[in-house]
């Protein structure tokens, strides 16, 4: 059986590479030079012109017979695979995409992408994979500007959907009770990218002016910065106003974290989850929440829409871009599409206080959609083919 050699046993490389493996893995010595890059970057003047690249600087591959890794490239002389969840290469670079460059600047950056491009092309690289449809087409949207490498890349993209392990058994779903007060759940330490501040505003309004009973955990470090926001930031002065009113609430529980098992245990017992983000690449809590036979809010930024709808959850819809992007471009707009998040929830939120019944039916095809559609086991295989057939 193949060997495979992997570089980082952080959160996504173990859902996606480590857990349920059925080959032998390796972790192996590298260098990532998006870290490093990173630091000069935040150099002032020195490093406003610094695009940051994700690419492997692996010291020694003895013992494995090819590399899987995640949004990252490599020019080390051996087979590969990467796993992406954006763009491949992962860079700064590509925001050519999405905004005007002049013509200078935009040759350097797509100058700058070519050279990695160039390891993707290469015969050494035998796969990427896509973990959404949408990440797919932003692949291709980026190859169309690189024709000389487009066919060749193309013919190496698949998509495989993320593994997500069962985190209740179907009958425990069914048997699972609506809480007769319904327990919301909002996890997620980016708290205001993820939608935190949205939700604990709506959830007070409505229960200044209903009489409806419900609970909501938070589970957040309270972080302020969201990167779809840009330059047009909640203050910090915001942020702490709104812990105030959360550590005030005897219907809110607040923890900055938890550990992953009390984690789960919330999921399974809470009713509704909750994930109105505002940019996100995927969305892994969502299939967290429906494993644990726990349907979620979310808005239908980037891949939400690919998991969940409103068969199996409920979508709050937000104006996007062709990349599933919500575009923030000035503080008016930054507060009209906030508004426009509130009222959805607040009706989305009202509906279910009104028609608790539906969470139950929501709950079953939540959970059947994500054990159908990440399983494990299916995903592993179809991992396993490849290394087989490439390495």
């Amino acid at each position: 059986m193949k060997s495979i050699g992997y570089t980082s046993d952080s959160y996504p490389e173990k859902r996606t590479i480590i857990d349920g493996n059925l080959h032998p893995l390796k972790k192996l010595k590298s260098l990532n030079t998006y870290f490093p890059q990173t630091i000069v970057k935040r150099i002032p003047v020195l490093g406003k012109n610094v695009d940051t690249f994700f690419k492997e600087i692996i010291f020694d591959t003895n013992g494995i017979d090819g590399l899987h890794l995640f949004n990252s490239v490599t020019n080390k002389d051996i087979p590969w695979i990467s796993t992406f969840e954006t763009y491949i290469p992962r860079t700064t670079a590509t925001l050519f995409l999405e905004n005007e460059f002049n013509d200078s600047k935009l040759q350097k950056s797509k100058d700058k992408i070519e050279k990695h491009l160039k390891l993707i092309a290469n015969e050494n690289c035998k796969k990427i994979i896509s973990l959404s449809k949408k990440n797919l087409k932003m692949e291709q949207r980026l190859l169309e500007q690189f024709p000389e490498y487009k066919a060749v890349i193309e013919n190496k993209m698949i998509q495989l959907n993320p593994p997500q392990v069962k985190l209740m058994e179907r009958k425990e779903v069914e048997e699972k009770e609506t809480n007769s007060v319904l327990k919301f759940l909002f996890v997620g330490k980016d708290f205001t990218r993820k939608g935190g501040r949205e939700i604990v505003d709506v959830l007070f309004k409505i229960k200044e002016e209903t009489n409806f009973d419900f609970e909501l955990t938070v589970i957040s470090l309270g972080k302020i910065n969201n990167y779809a926001f840009g330059k047009y930031q909640d203050t910090e002065e915001e942020m702490q106003e709104i812990k105030k009113k959360m550590v005030s609430a005897d219907w809110i529980t607040l923890y900055e974290s938890l550990e992953n098992k009390k984690l789960l245990e919330l999921m399974r017992t809470s009713d509704v989850g909750l994930l109105p983000t505002w940019a996100d690449t995927y969305g892994y809590s969502v299939l967290e929440f429906q494993a644990s036979g726990c349907p979620v809010i979310t808005t239908n930024v980037r891949a939400l829409p690919e998991i969940n709808n409103q068969d199996v959850g409920w979508m709050v819809n937000l104006p996007t871009d062709y990349f599933g992007k919500v575009i923030i471009d000035g503080e008016d707009r930054k507060k009209e599409l906030r508004r426009e998040l509130q009222e959805s929830l607040r009706v989305t939120i009202i509906d279910i206080l009104e028609n608790p019944n539906q969470v139950k039916e929501k709950a079953i095809k939540s959970y059947d959609q994500v054990t159908n559609n990440h399983s494990v086991e299916k995903y592993m295989q179809e991992i396993s083919k490849i290394y087989s057939n490439n390495f």
